[in-house]
C-alpha cells in the first residue's frame, strides 16, 4: 500500500506503481534502477533470485513476492530466515553478478532458478524467453538437480517458452 504522497504522485503521473513497489519517476526503470528498487526493499544479506532476479534482468513479470538467497556465512537468525524464506546461496551452483553495484544472480543462474523454483509457468517462461535474448546469456547447465515435481514443472515451462518463441518470432531486445 502506498502512502498518500506516493499515491498522489502515481495519480498525477509523476511516479509508477510497479506491482506494489513505488518508483518515483514517470518512466519504467532501467535494469540498474530495477536492481536498486529491489535491493532497497530486501535485507543487505539477501541476493535476489528466481522471478525477482528475472524481473531485474528482463523487466517482465513481477518481482513480488520477493525470492532471495541467504549467505552460508555469517548465518542469519532463524526468525529472519523464516520471515524471508531464504534458501542458501551456494557458490558452486549460483553465480553472482553486480548490476549497478547490487548483487544479483547472473542470467544463467536466474534461468536455472526459474526452472527449478518457479511456481508461475507463464511468468517463468516469459522471463526465460527474454533472458535467452540477451547477448551475454549463455546456455544453462543441462544437469540441474530436480525432484520429479520440479522436473515436470520445468518441462511445462520449457514447452511454454517454445510456444512463445513460435508465436512471437519477431521479439528482440
Amino acid at each position: 500500500m502506498h502512502t498518500p504522497p506516493e499515491h498522489s504522485a502515481i495519480v498525477d503521473g509523476e511516479a509508477l506503481s510497479l506491482d506494489g513497489l513505488y518508483w518515483p519517476r514517470p518512466y519504467y526503470p532501467t535494469r540498474i534502477e530495477r536492481a536498486g528498487v529491489i535491493c532497497a526493499k530486501i535485507p543487505r544479506w539477501a541476493t535476489p533470485t528466481s522471478h525477482t532476479a528475472g524481473w531485474i534482468w528482463t523487466g517482465m513479470g513481477s518481482p513480488l513476492p520477493f525470492a532471495v538467497l541467504r549467505p552460508s556465512q555469517p548465518a542469519i537468525s532463524p526468525l529472519e530466515r523464516q520471515h524471508w524464506r531464504a534458501r542458501e546461496l551456494r557458490e558452486g551452483t549460483h553465480q553472482i553478478e553486480r548490476i549497478g553495484g547490487f548483487p544479483v544472480l547472473d542470467s544463467r543462474s536466474t534461468e536455472a532458478e526459474l526452472l527449478t523454483q518457479s511456481h508461475d509457468i507463464e511468468r517463468a517462461a516469459t522471463q526465460i524467453l527474454f533472458l535467452r535474448l540477451m547477448p551475454a546469456h549463455g546456455p544453462t547447465r543441462r544437469a540441474l538437480r530436480m525432484s520429479p515435481t520440479q522436473r515436470n514443472r520445468a518441462n511445462l515451462i520449457l514447452e511454454r517458452v517454445r510456444v512463445l518463441q513460435e508465436t512471437y518470432p519477431d521479439i528482440t531486445l
